[in-house]
């Protein structure tokens, strides 16, 4: 697969209900969660990344940040919430070409790298997804090829769950030597332990 080839969804339709905050503005050296997971897929090569935003964040405040946010033009509206994951991921696909593989990238899962994004792009084929594992345990993000994305599209309704139509194709696991494929955000402690860890990280580095 090339990269040209490759589109990525950005899932952040929930409601953060746990995290008190809406998870794709929380704030790491002044770049918001969905600006930091944007700038990763920049890097890899993918320019116009597909952000799923919950519809209640483009009321007042928040309304205001998205505009200011530089991927604003990338966002799109989730009016439909109640309908659950499968409706987000459906809205996003409809912006993925027939021909493309694509990533389904959580907002919750933050702390990935181009290297093992590179690594999960080589090994994609049309008729399977790419899913990065430590230890056995399937972590993420997960990458769709182009049959897997059609079939999804042609899925009537939304009552469908990605894990069990995953099953009717190949799995292709590759392993991820560190464990932060398998981190999700959840909660305000899960929040103040990784954003403590990217602090120190960036103090080491200078």
């Amino acid at each position: 697969m090339n990269i040209d080839k490759t589109a990525v969804i950005i899932l952040s339709g929930g409601n953060s209900s746990r995290m008190n905050y809406p998870k794709a503005f929380l704030s790491i050296a002044d770049k918001t969660l969905v600006e930091r997971l944007s700038s990763i897929y920049f890097e890899l090569g993918i320019e116009k990344p597909v952000i799923i935003l919950n519809s209640i964040l483009f009321k007042e405040e928040w309304a205001k940040l998205i505009s200011k946010l530089s991927i604003s033009n990338n966002v799109l509206k989730n009016n439909f919430t109640e309908l659950g994951r499968s409706y987000s991921i459906s809205l996003g696909l409809k912006e993925v070409e027939h021909d493309q593989g694509c990533f389904i990238q959580n907002i919750d899962n933050p702390d990935i790298s181009v290297g093992l994004l590179n690594k999960m792009i080589a090994k994609l084929k049309d008729d399977s997804y790419v899913v990065p594992a430590n230890n056995g345990i399937n972590g993420h993000p997960i990458l769709l090829g182009k049959e897997i994305i059609n079939h999804l599209k042609n899925l009537q309704g939304y009552d469908w769950i990605l894990k069990d139509e995953l099953k009717k194709f190949n799995r292709i696991q590759i392993e991820a030597s560190e464990n932060n494929v398998l981190m999700n955000l959840n909660t305000e402690a899960d929040w103040k332990i990784y954003s403590e860890s990217i602090q120190n990280k960036s103090v080491q580095l200078n």
